[in-house]
């Protein structure tokens, strides 16, 4: 959402922002680089004040890309996300364009300014947010809405998060009898924007209606009712040389995927270095208790239905696989998709210790490393349990989850976990497909560090 015809000193005045942020940030990395951290190294300041003003239009660009100048409501955790994004993409950039010129800049430099970046960006957009939020009540200068259709009220506190916005509803649908009543209501509260939810009014009427609207610098927006309830993702797409819409089942997509495979890689191999003493404790234990290999491994289904292999801590008697084929035969006779009991008599004592804190699932991060999975996703399921699911649901929804890597932990595991029916489970597995972003993945490993301290739902 944004002010029309008055935006322009808005994002004006977030641009400057944005730039003054960019110099702070370099002045600030600067001085703590060669006046704090390493007084006594010899520095060229005018050739990295050079490179740092060279950058400004660039870190703008890429600022642009990826937050944006048009939208002036965000929450902080989506901002802080955008933002981090944004400056690892910008690192990255600088990185590759010193190798290229073969140029002596710090490095350290380089990665002091990334992360005030994030701090100041953060900071003054904040700041911005609240003042140009108190100046354009004082001017009253908000865009005015008009939001049309039936049960209109329901959409009130969406729309009323952007506080840029003063809203208007008519709870009426659109039709042939209240256009004009439409078009006076829209000039009278000389309304910029008009958002209808449902109408019910021919196609000449409407592009008449469309006609109207730009002749009076108002802008006419639709929102959709059947192509909402896909739940996919909307983008338009013009390369049929007509715009069209675009469905995306699955929003792991270029860049983003390019950044979540990164910070699997990266936190996989930290997590395996930081744990590795408890990797040994765990090994020592298991083989103490019983016989057998330290891992177990199982085959699973993932990404484009590719089967792999699941590492794991053994947390049952050896062989305890000769067993599993009866139980899944009773879990089919009790219509159950997903086998999972409370009180396995396979599970030994330090199984049962490592399964209550998850401590079994650690092993998973070679599966990382290995691309075969993800540190957020669905969870890996059995080949069997993929027939019981084709058997008991026919909406075909479930097949979004083989779109994305599955996960060591996901949605499911913070939601409930096996205290969930599998009904639930799936339609958190595809609300986590649909709904993917880099900040959802954020909370669900926060969330996944509480769930396994309190052990809910854990067995």
């Amino acid at each position: 959402m944004f002010i029309k015809n008055k935006n322009f000193p808005f994002i004006f005045a977030l641009i400057l922002t944005d730039c003054i942020v960019f110099i702070l940030s370099f002045l600030v990395a600067f001085y703590f680089r060669f006046h704090i951290l390493h007084p006594a190294i010899i520095y060229s300041f005018d050739k990295y004040f050079i490179l740092s003003l060279f950058l400004i239009p660039v870190w703008i660009l890429f600022t642009n890309f990826f937050i944006g100048y048009r939208l002036f409501y965000i929450s902080k955790f989506d901002l802080f996300i955008k933002i981090t994004k944004t400056a690892f993409c910008f690192i990255i950039f600088i990185l590759a364009l010193i190798f290229i010129i073969k140029n002596d800049f710090s490095r350290l430099l380089i990665f002091f300014m990334t992360i005030n970046l994030i701090f100041f960006t953060l900071i003054f957009r904040y700041i911005f947010k609240r003042l140009s939020a108190y100046v354009i009540y004082k001017l009253n200068i908000r865009n005015n809405l008009l939001v049309i259709g039936k049960n209109v009220r329901k959409y009130k506190k969406i729309f009323n998060n952007y506080y840029i916005n003063k809203v208007f509803y008519y709870p009426y649908q659109a039709e042939t009898g209240n256009i004009e009543k439409l078009k006076f209501l829209s000039i009278k509260k000389n309304i910029k924007e008009i958002i209808i939810t449902n109408y019910s009014i021919k196609d000449e009427e409407f592009l008449s209606l469309c006609d109207w609207a730009q002749t009076n610098d108002i802008d006419i927006k639709i929102l959709p009712n059947e192509v909402q309830m896909t739940k996919d993702k909307i983008i338009l797409d013009d390369t049929l040389g007509i715009p069209v819409i675009l469905l995306i089942s699955n929003p792991v997509r270029d860049v983003d995927y390019f950044l979540k495979r990164i910070l699997d890689i990266i936190f996989s191999a930290f997590l395996l270095i930081i744990l590795s003493p408890l990797f040994v404790i765990i090994a020592i234990c298991i083989k103490a208790e019983s016989k057998g290999s330290v891992f177990f491994k199982h085959l699973r289904v993932g990404f484009n239905k590719k089967e792999f292999y699941c590492y794991k801590f053994r947390s049952m008697v050896d062989n305890a696989d000769k067993k599993t084929n009866t139980l899944t035969e009773n879990s089919l006779q009790q219509n159950k998709v997903f086998l999972k009991l409370e009180d396995d008599s396979r599970v030994t004592k330090i199984g049962k210790f490592i399964r209550k804190y998850s401590i079994d699932e650690l092993p998973q991060l070679f599966n990382v490393l290995k691309g075969e999975m993800s540190l957020v996703g669905p969870r890996p399921i059995v080949k069997w349990e993929l027939e019981q699911i084709r058997n008991h649901y026919h909406n075909y929804s479930y097949k979004k989850m083989f779109k994305v890597l599955p996960g060591v932990t996901g949605l499911w595991q913070v939601s409930g976990r096996s205290l969930l029916n599998d009904e639930k489970r799936l339609e958190l597995e595809i609300f986590y497909v649909d709904n993917w972003s880099l900040s959802l993945d954020i909370k669900i490993l926060l969330k996944t560090i509480i769930v396994v301290i309190f052990h809910k739902g854990a067995y």
